[in-house]
C-alpha cells in the first residue's frame, strides 16, 4: 500500500509574486490618484494607500501638466507623459515575501521611450529603495532586499515631452530563479517528501469535539519523522546545516507550508505542514514535522493580526449631522464617502451606521441654555454625546478574509438576522477623536507698531501672531489658514472644527474709566453673520488693565472666516504689560480610518471571529471540494438537521453502513461523566459600565446578558465551567430619561464615586439595527461641523434585541430574538423576558445532546480503507448494527485498524 506526502512550494508556483503582471486585465478598472504635491509618490501612497494586496493601483503627476492615466491597451500596461515634467505609474502591495531575501524586478517593454523609469520599493510609507533607469531598453532589472513581508513596488514613467511607453511584463521573484522554472514532481511545483520504509502518518482527524465543543478540535497529524535523504534535503533545502547558503528559495520554516497526504492514490488530509525540530542522532538527521488543518492554520494567520491592519480608506467620510441621519436608512439616500470603493464590500447603507447611544451621559435637559433646545427635552451638546460608528459585523468578516489566502462560505452570515448586525467603533474616553486634532498656540504682546490696535469706537481685529513673547507663550504657532497681516481665520475645507480658548489682556490708557466690548466673528460664506462668545462691557478702570477669557466651539466651512475683535475709544489697547493668546484645537470633523482605529485598531481579528463562533456556537469546516474554503455554520446546522424518515439508509439521511466493518471483539462503551454541574455562559464584564455594574448590583450579582445552564439533577456531576465571548460585553438598554419611555438607548458610559459621569474605553459591543424611532418628543442637535442646530424626533436605535419593546411568539407571529445568551429581567419598558436567545437558539440543541441520559461514547476498532476516509465527512450519519451513529473523532493509521469514537445520540 502506498502512503505519499506531497507538499507545495511556499511561495507562489512559480516564485512569481506580482499578480496580473503580464496581461494587466484589472488595470483599467483600478482605483487611481491625481497628485499635485511636489514628492508624488509618497503624496499618493500617503492619500491613496493601497488598500488591498495584490491588486493593481494608478496614480499620475497634475502639478505641471497632467498626463493620461496608466491603462493596459492591447495586452500591455501604457504609462504616458506629457510636454512637461511629468510622472505616471501604478503601484501594488505585495504579499509574503521574505524578509531579508534579496528580490528582482523584471520589466518587459515592447514599446521603449525617451525618459526614465522608476522603480520605488516603500514599506507602507517609508522609501526602503529605488532605482531610476533610461526607458530606452527593452528590459529593466533591478534588485532590491525588502524589510517587510509585505512591501508596495511603484513603476512609473517620467519624460518631458508628450510620450509613452508600453511595458508586456512586470515580474517580482527571488534573485537568480526564473520565474517561471520550478522543481517538478507533480503538476503544479508539488513534491513528494521521502518516508521512512515503515512510516505510517497517524491521523487525528475531527471538526468538533462533542464532549467539549467550544474548544473547536481540529484535524491533525501526530508528529512523525522524514529522512534526510537527497530528495528531502532539497526539498527542505539544507535547513540543518548551519552554513547554508541563500538560494532565493530556503524553506521558512515560519511560514505555512501546502501540504497533502494520500494513500492509494486516496486523499487522506489536506492542509499545512509545520517543521517542529530537526534530530541528528549519531549523525543520521531527520525532519520531525506534523500536519495541521485549514482552520488552525486561519488562526495561526489571524493571531497577530489586529484591525489597525485593515485599511478603512474607504469608510472615511465627514462627520456631521447629514451623514449621520443619513445612515439610518436602510434604502435610498446614505452616507456619503470620500473616497471610492476599493474593498468591494462597502455599502453607502449598511456599512456604516450611527446609532443613538448614551456614551457620556452628559445630556442636558432643555430649557435653560438659551440654544432652541425644547425645555424639559435632551439637548445634545455635541454629535460626539450620542452619535459615534458603528461597522457591520458581514463587513468586517469580508474584510479580515480578504487579506488571508483563505475564503468562507456560510449560510448564516446572509441571514437577517445577522447582516443587521454592528460592532462599535467607539473612541474611547476622550470626547472626539484625538487622532484628528492639531493644537495652536497663538499669542501677541504690545510692541513696537502697537499703535495699530488702539481703539478706534468701533469694532477691529485683535492681533495674534505667531511670536514666542517674554512671559507669554513658548513655541506660539496659528493655524494654517490664520492670515497674520489681516488676523482672519479663512476656512480651505468643509467642516474645519476649532475648539478655541482665549483670553486678551486689553489696557485703558486714558484718565476716566471705559467700557469695552469683545466678541468673535464667524461670517460664513453665504452672507450670514454670527457673533460668537460675546463679552458685553467689560470695565476698565484707568490706567489699569483687564482680560476677556473664554472658550467655544465653532465649525466654518469653506470661505467662511472667523475673527476676535474689540470694540473701544482710542484709548484702549492691547496691554504692555499682560498679554493676549488663544489655543486653537483644529479638527477636521472627518470620520477616517484613524478615528475609527483609536481605540477598536488594537482587537485581535482571531479574537472578534473566535468571539463570534462563541457567541453562535458555530462550526468550522473544511470545504471538501475546496480546501482553501472555509464553511462557518451553527452547530444545530450541522449536527442536529431535521430527522428524516423512510424504509433505506439514504432515505433517512444515513450515508454509510459499517457493520460489517467493526472490530466487535473490543468495544467501549460509556456514559459522558466528565460533565460539569454548571455552566456560565457570559461576556466579559466591563468594569466601568455603569448601567451594566448598577444592574448586577441590584439584581443580587446576576450578569446583565448571562446564562447559568444547571445540571444539578444529575447529583454524580460536580465542578463549574464558564464560556465567554470575548472580547465582547453585554449591553444594558433602557429608557434615556424617565419622562421618555420611548426613547430607549444602549447605555453606555463610566461614574465616579461623586457622581460624574464621562465616556470610557468600552469592550467592543454587538448590536442589532432596530431601525429608525421616535422618541416620543424630541431631541436637540446643537450647531456643528457648519450645520444648523435641529429639534429632532427620531433616532437609529441599537439594542441586543430584534423589537424594542420586545414581542411574545404566537402562533402566527414570530417573536424577537435576544443576542445575549439567557433570559434576565429587562429595564422597563423593554420588554418582556425573551426565550429566543443565543443560549437557546444555538447552544441548548448541544446541550441537550451532551447531558441526556441515554447519550453515549462507543470506542471501536473499525477497519477503514483509504476511500472511506477520502469520502467521509463528519456530517454523514453512520450505521452500525441497527443503530444510527454520529462520529466524533477518526484516529487513523495507514495499514492498521482506526479507532474511532462515535456518539450515540437517542
Amino acid at each position: 500500500m502506498s502512503v505519499q506526502l506531497i507538499v507545495f512550494p511556499q511561495t507562489a508556483l512559480t516564485n512569481e509574486f506580482v499578480i496580473d503582471g503580464t496581461s494587466f486585465n484589472t488595470i483599467n478598472t483600478s482605483s487611481s490618484y491625481d497628485s499635485s504635491a511636489t514628492n508624488i509618490i509618497d503624496d499618493t501612497l500617503t492619500n491613496a494607500a493601497p488598500s488591498v494586496s495584490n491588486t493593481w493601483f494608478r496614480f499620475r503627476s497634475t502639478a505641471t501638466g497632467t498626463p493620461t492615466l496608466p491603462g493596459e491597451v492591447s495586452g500591455g500596461l501604457t504609462l504616458y507623459s506629457t510636454t512637461t515634467s511629468t510622472l505616471s505609474g501604478v503601484y501594488q502591495k505585495l504579499s509574503n515575501l521574505v524578509i531579508g531575501t534579496t528580490y528582482e524586478i523584471v520589466l518587459n517593454l515592447s514599446t521603449t521611450g525617451t525618459g526614465f523609469v522608476i522603480n520605488n520599493i516603500y514599506n507602507g510609507t517609508t522609501a526602503i529603495a529605488q532605482s531610476i533607469q533610461a526607458a530606452n531598453q527593452s528590459q529593466i532589472t533591478y534588485a532590491f532586499t525588502p524589510t517587510t513581508t509585505t512591501p508596495i513596488i511603484v513603476i512609473s514613467y517620467l519624460n518631458f515631452v508628450s510620450d509613452n511607453i508600453v511595458i508586456n511584463n512586470i515580474s517580482v521573484s527571488p534573485q537568480g530563479v526564473v520565474p517561471t522554472n520550478t522543481y517538478l514532481d507533480l503538476q503544479d511545483g508539488q513534491v513528494i517528501c521521502d518516508l521512512y520504509e515503515d512510516e505510517d502518518i497517524p491521523l487525528s482527524l475531527s471538526v468538533d469535539d462533542f464532549k467539549n465543543v467550544a474548544e473547536k478540535v481540529q484535524s491533525y497529524s501526530k508528529a512523525f519523522n522524514l529522512p534526510a535523504t537527497k530528495r528531502n534535503n532539497q526539498i527542505f533545502d539544507n535547513i540543518f546545516q548551519i552554513t547554508r547558503t541563500n538560494t532565493g528559495i530556503n524553506f521558512n520554516p515560519y511560514i505555512r507550508t501546502k501540504a497533502i497526504l494520500k494513500q492509494d492514490g486516496f486523499l487522506l488530509f489536506e492542509g499545512y505542514l509545520r517543521m517542529i525540530d530537526i534530530s541528528d542522532k549519531s549523525e543520521e538527521v531527520s525532519y520531525n514535522v506534523n500536519l495541521y488543518s485549514e482552520v488552525v492554520a486561519l488562526a495561526d494567520v489571524l493571531a497577530d493580526k489586529t484591525f489597525s491592519e485593515l485599511d478603512f480608506t474607504e469608510l472615511a467620510h465627514d462627520y456631521q449631522k447629514t451623514n449621520i441621519k443619513a445612515s439610518w436608512n436602510n434604502t435610498g439616500t446614505g452616507i456619503t464617502y470620500l473616497n471610492s470603493s476599493t474593498s468591494g464590500f462597502r455599502d453607502a447603507n449598511s456599512t456604516v451606521k450611527y446609532p443613538f447611544v448614551d456614551w457620556t451621559h452628559q445630556i442636558l435637559v432643555g430649557g435653560s441654555t438659551g440654544t432652541g433646545a425644547t425645555p424639559g427635552n435632551p439637548e445634545l451638546t455635541s454629535l460626539e454625546t450620542a452619535f459615534r460608528p458603528f461597522i457591520n459585523i458581514k463587513y468586517l468578516i469580508n474584510r479580515i478574509f480578504q487579506d488571508v489566502p483563505f475564503t468562507f462560505e456560510s449560510a448564516f452570515f446572509d441571514t437577517a438576522d445577522f447582516t443587521n448586525l454592528y460592532m462599535d467603533f467607539n473612541w474611547g474616553t476622550d470626547t472626539s477623536p484625538t487622532a484628528e486634532s492639531q493644537m495652536f498656540n497663538a499669542s501677541w504682546k504690545f510692541g513696537t507698531g502697537a499703535s495699530s490696535n488702539i481703539g478706534t469706537s468701533s469694532y477691529k481685529e485683535l492681533r495674534l501672531i505667531p511670536e514666542n513673547i517674554t512671559g507669554g507663550l513658548v513655541g506660539s504657532t496659528v493655524p494654517p489658514n490664520f492670515n497674520t497681516s489681516t488676523y482672519v481665520i479663512t476656512a480651505t475645507t468643509d467642516n474645519e472644527l476649532y475648539n478655541i480658548n482665549y483670553a486678551f489682556t486689553l489696557k485703558n490708557t486714558g484718565v476716566s474709566n471705559q467700557f469695552v466690548q469683545c466678541r468673535w466673528l464667524h461670517t460664513k460664506v453665504s452672507g450670514i453673520v454670527n457673533e460668537i462668545d460675546l463679552n458685553n462691557s467689560l470695565l476698565i478702570s484707568a490706567g489699569f488693565s483687564s482680560s476677556f477669557i473664554g472658550a467655544f466651539q465653532v465649525a466654518l466651512d469653506t470661505g467662511d472666516t472667523l475673527k476676535a475683535q474689540f470694540n473701544a475709544d482710542t484709548n484702549i489697547r492691547q496691554s504692555e504689560t499682560g498679554f493676549s493668546y488663544a489655543t486653537f484645537v483644529l479638527s477636521n470633523s472627518t470620520t477616517t480610518p484613524e478615528t475609527l482605529n483609536t481605540l477598536r485598531g488594537e482587537l485581535s481579528q482571531w479574537e472578534f471571529l473566535k468571539g463570534l463562533l462563541t457567541m453562535f456556537n458555530l462550526v468550522t469546516l473544511p470545504d471538501e471540494d475546496n480546501p482553501s474554503n472555509i464553511k462557518i455554520e451553527p452547530y444545530k446546522d450541522v449536527f442536529t438537521p431535521t430527522a428524516t424518515t423512510g424504509n433505506t439508509l439514504v432515505d433517512r439521511g444515513i450515508t454509510h453502513d459499517w457493520t460489517e466493518k467493526i472490530d466487535v471483539t473490543e468495544m467501549k462503551l460509556m456514559p459522558l461523566t466528565n460533565l460539569n454541574k454548571k455552566t456560565i455562559f457570559k461576556f466579559i464584564e466591563d468594569e466601568d459600565d455603569f448601567a451594566f455594574i448598577n444592574y448586577k448590583r441590584q439584581v443580587g450579582g446576576h450578569l446583565y446578558g448571562s446564562k447559568k445552564y444547571d445540571a444539578s439533577e444529575f447529583t454524580i456531576l460536580a465542578g463549574e465551567d464558564e464560556i465567554v465571548a470575548e472580547p465582547f460585553a453585554a449591553t444594558v438598554v433602557k429608557p434615556l430619561m424617565s419622562q421618555l419611555p420611548n426613547f430607549i438607548t444602549p447605555s453606555l458610559y463610566s461614574m465616579s464615586e461623586d457622581g460624574t459621569t464621562e465616556g470610557f474605553d468600552n469592550s467592543p459591543r454587538i448590536m442589532f439595527n432596530n431601525g429608525i424611532k421616535s422618541t416620543g418628543a424630541s431631541y436637540f442637535i446643537p450647531a456643528q461641523n457648519g450645520l444648523a442646530s435641529e429639534n429632532q424626533t427620531n433616532f437609529l436605535q441599537f439594542s441586543h434585541l430584534t423589537d424594542v419593546p420586545t414581542i411574545q411568539a404566537t402562533t402566527n407571529l414570530a417573536g424577537s430574538r435576544d443576542f445575549h445568551f439567557g433570559e434576565c429581567q429587562l429595564i422597563q419598558p423593554v420588554g418582556s423576558t425573551v426565550n429566543d436567545n443565543l443560549f437557546n437558539m444555538y447552544w441548548l440543541p448541544y446541550y441537550s445532546e451532551l447531558y441526556n441520559p441515554d447519550t453515549r461514547i462507543m470506542t471501536i476498532k473499525v477497519n477503514l480503507s483509504p476511500s472511506d476516509i477520502n469520502t467521509f465527512k463528519f456530517t454523514d450519519k453512520v450505521f452500525i448494527k441497527n443503530r444510527t451513529f454520529r462520529v466524533n473523532k477518526i484516529d487513523y493509521k495507514p495499514n492498521d485498524l482506526a479507532t474511532v469514537e462515535f456518539i450515540l445520540i437517542p
